[in-house]
């Protein structure tokens, strides 16, 4: 048995092979292996592998069919030998040479199924970048030695920042599912769910080639690439609803999902958000209705592709959601941000305006009376048009 197994899934990897074995060269961990799947190249990465492998000792190679990198990486795991696995992708690199030695130690140290280190971006001439993920609180921050809660983890990004115990993903059955973009979400939420803690090291453990991967889009360009990577959604949100404590976590990855839809590329695609509509509208509304003012943004971005027909009565139960909302507690303003930047470019009747801000998350509230809970009558407005939502809703109240 050996302390890491790295595993690396390659396909058609052949220009970035020797960098990155030459980098994992550099490590000071004494005991780890390179477990590579070369997943049915069609250039020369299984030739190059080869070559490498009578250089480094630490190579392991095996090959499979094209099924995708999540089946890659599956059957990598399969094959390792080591007491934690680490995973590699062929153009990134690790970059403190004692990141999985400190890695490693501190999981034994603390008999942790799962050990977190830091990630950093790397342009194409090696350049370090800074991760926006920690800026914007996407994932935690490994400042220093310590025991977190798997909850306070963030979105169940960037798995290939962290090792994690071979017992443990055995004892689970954890593997990547069979999707052919969105794997490592599912895989990582797994992960979180099960395990008691994890531990951080103040190690920058991966350097990730955004450059080379081109983004999200690049990657989702075919109607089958489109509909896993929003299933993995869905996957990722039951995972974590499931287990009862990853609340946060879950929506900020809602947060995240809408954030991926209102993209300028994805905005127009047809295509995309007929998927959306099937696996969130029409079997699966659970996560949804959970949300109210998240879905409203989906709801609005829907309206335009397929319910062009009902298209007031949509709007109308949007702002319903909303004021109903609003009337439990405030409405974040990028919801609220996203929602009148639609509503205003794409009024269709006079009265289809944007509800202000200070209209839904000061104003309601106000209106409503605290003996009978209900909504009174609004006294004075200095805008019509802008208390038209209102006035509709109170409306229909009444006729209920």
């Amino acid at each position: 048995m050996v302390k890491v197994s790295v595993i690396m899934p390659v396909y058609n990897g052949e220009d970035f092979l020797e960098r990155s074995c030459k980098n994992l060269s550099k490590q000071t961990l004494d005991d780890f292996e390179l477990i590579c799947v070369d997943d049915g190249s069609t250039d020369n990465s299984l030739e190059e592998l080869k070559k490498l492998s009578n250089k480094y000792d630490f190579i392991k190679i095996f090959s499979q069919d094209n099924q995708g990198s999540g089946k890659a990486r599956n059957y990598g795991i399969s094959k390792a030998q080591g007491e934690y696995i680490a995973f590699l992708d062929a153009d990134d690199v690790f970059i403190d040479k004692d990141a999985l030695e400190k890695m490693y130690n501190a999981g034994i140290d603390y008999d942790a199924d799962m050990v977190a280190g830091n990630l950093l971006r790397v342009d194409n001439h090696g350049k370090l970048l800074k991760n926006f993920n920690y800026v914007d609180d996407n994932y935690a921050y490994c400042s220093k030695i310590e025991k977190i809660r798997p909850e306070e983890y963030g979105i169940p990004w960037a798995f290939y920042k962290n090792i994690y115990r071979r017992d443990f993903l055995d004892r689970y059955d954890i593997h990547f599912p069979d999707l052919k973009r969105g794997q490592d979400p599912v895989f990582l939420a797994h992960i979180l769910t099960k395990i008691d803690y994890i531990v951080t090291v103040p190690v920058n453990l991966y350097g990730y080639s955004f450059e080379a991967a081109g983004g999200p889009n690049k990657k989702i360009n075919t109607y089958e690439k489109k509909y896993d990577y929003i299933m993995h959604y869905y996957e990722s949100f039951r995972i974590l609803d499931d287990s009862n404590i990853f609340a946060d976590s879950l929506i900020k990855y809602m947060e995240s999902f809408f954030t991926f839809l209102s993209l300028k590329d994805n905005r127009d695609d047809n295509e995309l958000f007929e998927i959306v509509h099937e696996i969130f509208e029409d079997g699966n509304e659970i996560y949804l209705n959970n949300y109210v003012e998240e879905i409203a943004y989906l709801r609005l971005c829907l309206l335009d592709k397929y319910n062009s027909l009902n298209y007031n009565n949509y709007i109308k139960d949007i702002e319903d959601n909303l004021i109903k909302s609003a009337l439990k507690e405030p409405i974040p303003d990028k919801i609220l941000d996203k929602y009148s930047e639609f509503v205003k470019n794409n009024s269709k009747e006079e009265d289809m305006i944007c509800v202000s801000k200070s209209l839904i998350n000061k104003a309601i509230p106000n209106l409503v009376n605290e003996r009978t809970g209900k909504l009174e009558e609004l006294l004075s407005s200095n805008s019509w048009k802008m208390t038209a939502p209102i006035r509709k809703f109170k409306n229909r109240l009444k006729k209920q």
